[in-house]
């Protein structure tokens, strides 16, 4: 048997190295081609001055907006002005966002905006095209960082390039619409030939260390990581790639994080540049002012992205076909990249080395391992209850806290201590439970360990691989590393295994979507215990592997580590209580808006996720609590609406042909009608939605709601008609609800905290029963 184990060890282990050896490629293949002619230098400075026009002269621009609008014409103006060719392409976009999680009931929306297209010719029609989107998040969002300063980026090198003749023709694209969900590069790419282009590269948010974004539904070629990073290492600036992402977004519904997923969409080369980690509390907010914005940074990455523009060659024109389950790996300033085939490879020859393994020692006894599949299931029962017991009691400090403090989330400054704590626990629990595992009567074999949890990985891993090779991957690893605890029975190959797992969620933690995660992980809290309480059984049986294998140390250490743990624990729980929910960087988000209803008298409303900061309610003269209201007595709402209905009869089928006339002396932002009703219903509206641009085979119709009720969301932005019509069929009473959304220029109660940020609106709201 011994002999059978080394052979087959040196065999796993030989077959591995050479396989990826053959099949892994780093950057020193394939090195960007450098422009020999003297570039016109870039200037922060003149870049900074388009920033400070778009933040400071015209404020948020969300889609549709005025503002916007106010931008689209001034970056047109601009391009015009360094003798480039601009065109404008409006577009109307109607997006479906389905039920999920977060969100129970489906919303339509129609976004009016437009991109502004900019083209250099040169002397060959090949075509490399820059995009940035102009458009921020919301009303409240001056959007400087994100994402003025890639439009200043772009519009300077608009500049630079059309003062060096090219053999390249360039297009800068600017995209409205980015932040409802990359409506603008999308509209673009439907329409566009894209024949002539090679690749594309998006700025969006300029800033160091560099997140080089190669992550959409499709990923960006290798080719293009190679070249792209090796002009990064040459600029001496830190990067990041978002391999993790590649596996996470691949299939997903939104896709990419910006516009450059849309080109992968079409075949197109793309990727993108931005920040790597995790968003300061201003992403988003009314606090990504101009003064986040560093010229040393615009200096830096306006010198890098020129050099890519006009250094990184692709052979290919057009959509084109690629490699793209593969998966990239960074070791200081070396890219190296694992190809589909390596990882193919990779995963055969571990799961040939796993089965040999599995049938070597299955072979060994075969009564006595058919007596033990009883024992199996006893391990598996007590792992899943330990697994259920340490990721349950794991919250128990936020728990805890959370009631002490009244708040809903206290991770919203630092998330990362939260969830070290968070692992500190857990392990502190598994170490003290652990210590009393000898008086359970479980199975003293530690191959049984082995097996059972190298069988686990051995399934969970093939089945991942049949869906898609590149999602088995980090389960694969681990496997190997499982399978190399038999001859070597370490808890650095223990530790050592989910390392793959381990990186997803780091990627996850330094990301835009760690908040939505963290959402829906209370929001769901019993299916990601779970999720997480079978991902621990294999680490549990290879700890208990290692620890029976040498039981007599095991022994000792558990019961020297018992009281430790405990205290360890009670450390851990005690310090969370010290940590500052909200900071300067990630203040706590306040909304202060104006509510009116009808002709009823408007409510000014004070109101957050958390209870309100003691200072600010004593300056309202109010309670403590979550919301305050304060009334605005003898002002006229900013809208008024009237309602009529005319309803015709047919068998039990209602069809009611419901009008709005709106009468408004600022045009709103945004409108929206919930519709709601306790039986199923079907919407006809060519006013407010254009049924000529839904998306084939949607139909507006109500989604069945947990609460049993039927109900859709329709909203648009500008511009808006004062005359809505709505055709409804059902066979129950009808409730819509109307809504507009105003921005709220001239507040009438300021907030100055800097633990607060605010956002300031109006809102008019009425519903009305058919």
């Amino acid at each position: 048997m011994k002999l059978f184990k080394s052979k087959v060890f040196i065999l796993l282990i030989v077959l591995c190295l050479s396989a990826i050896s053959w099949l892994v490629y780093t950057k020193i293949i394939i090195k960007p081609i450098l422009n020999d002619s003297k570039p016109a230098e870039f200037s922060a400075t003149l870049a900074y001055e388009h920033v400070k026009y778009l933040v400071q002269k015209i404020g948020p621009r969300p889609a549709g907006s005025k503002a916007e609008l106010t931008a689209a014409q001034y970056i047109s103006y601009v391009l015009k002005q360094n003798g480039w060719k601009v065109r404008e392409q409006p577009f109307s976009k109607v997006v479906i966002r389905e039920a999920s999680v977060l969100q129970q009931e489906q919303q339509v929306e129609l976004i009016s905006s437009q991109n502004i297209i900019a083209e250099l010719p040169g002397s060959l029609p090949d075509t490399i095209v820059g995009g940035a989107h102009y458009d921020s998040a919301n009303l409240n969002a001056p959007g400087a960082l994100d994402n003025a300063s890639g439009v200043g980026v772009l519009l300077e090198l608009s500049r630079v390039l059309s003062k060096v003749p090219h053999q390249e023709t360039y297009q800068l694209i600017f995209f409205g619409a980015e932040e409802y969900g990359l409506v603008g590069s999308q509209f673009y790419t439907s329409q566009a030939d894209l024949s002539a282009v090679r690749w594309m590269l998006n700025v969006d948010m300029v800033g160091t260390p560099l997140e080089i974004d190669v992550a959409g539904k499709k990923s960006a070629p290798p080719e293009l990581i190679k070249q792209v990073t090796a002009l990064a290492s040459d600029s001496g600036i830190p990067f990041h790639i978002s391999r993790d992402f590649i596996m996470m977004t691949r299939e997903s519904t939104h896709g990419g994080s910006s516009d450059f997923s849309s080109f992968l969409d079409k075949g197109i080369p793309a990727l993108g540049l931005g920040i790597f980690g995790r968003p300061e509390g201003y992403y988003h907010r009314p606090e990504d002012r101009l003064e986040r914005v560093s010229l040393d940074e615009m200096q830096k990455i306006g010198e890098y992205t020129h050099r890519l523009l006009t250094s990184v060659k692709l052979e290919q024109l057009g959509p084109s076909v690629w490699d793209e389950l593969y998966l990239p790996f960074v070791l200081g300033s070396n890219v190296f990249i694992l190809t589909s085939n390596g990882i193919r490879c990779f995963t055969f020859l571990t799961f040939l080395g796993t089965a040999l393994m599995l049938m070597g020692v299955f072979r060994k006894d075969i009564e006595k391992q058919r007596a033990n599949w009883k024992k199996v299931f006893y391990i598996l029962g007590v792992m899943l209850l330990l697994s259920v017991l340490v990721v349950g009691l794991s919250g128990v400090g936020e728990f805890l806290w959370s009631w002490i403090k009244q708040v809903q989330v206290l991770h919203h400054a630092y998330p990362l201590l939260f969830l070290a704590a968070r692992i500190g626990i857990a392990l502190g629990i598994f170490m003290a439970v652990a210590s009393w595992l000898h008086k359970v009567p479980l199975a003293r074999d530690p191959q049984i360990y082995w097996f059972t949890g190298v069988s686990l990985l051995f399934a969970v891993s093939l089945v991942l691989a049949l869906i898609r090779i590149d999602l088995a991957f980090p389960f694969v690893f681990w496997l190997l590393c499982m399978v190399m605890q038999f001859f070597l029975p370490n808890i650095l190959l223990v530790l050592l295994g989910p390392y793959f797992i381990y990186t997803i969620h780091f990627e996850l933690i330094n990301s835009q979507q760690w908040g939505s995660f963290y959402e829906a992980l209370h929001k769901y809290s019993l299916i990601f215990l779970v999720i997480y309480s079978l991902l621990l059984i294999p680490l549990f049986l290879a700890a208990l592997h290692v620890a029976i294998t040498k039981i007599q140390l095991s022994k000792k250490i558990l019961n020297h580590i018992r009281k430790p743990a405990l205290i360890m624990i009670s450390l851990l729980i005690l310090s969370l209580g010290l940590v500052p929910i909200y900071t300067r960087s990630y203040p706590q988000t306040v909304v202060v808006r104006e509510e009116w209803s009808g002709n009823n008298d408007g409510l000014l409303h004070i109101f957050s996720e958390e209870r309100l900061p003691h200072e600010l309610v004593k300056d309202l003269n109010a309670q403590e609590g979550n919301s305050q209201f304060v009334p605005i007595l003898n002002e006229l709402a900013p809208i008024n609406v009237d309602a009529s209905v005319v309803e015709k009869n047919k068998d039990a089928m209602r069809t009611l042909d419901i009008s709005f006339m709106l009468n408004y002396p600022r045009e709103p932002y945004l409108i929206r009608f919930k519709l709601e009703s306790s039986h199923p219903f079907e919407i006809q509206t060519d006013d407010f939605l254009p049924i000529a641009k839904l998306p084939k085979k949607i139909e507006l119709k109500g989604v069945l709601q947990p609460s049993g009720n039927y109900s859709i969301t329709l909203q648009r932005t500008p511009p808006h008609k004062k005359i809505i019509h709505l055709a409804v069929e059902t066979e129950g009473i009808m409730t819509c609800t109307f809504e507009a959304i105003f921005p709220d220029l001239s507040p009438r109660l300021k907030i100055q905290n800097t633990l607060l940020s605010v956002d300031y609106e109006i809102q008019f709201k009425e519903s009305y029963d058919f």
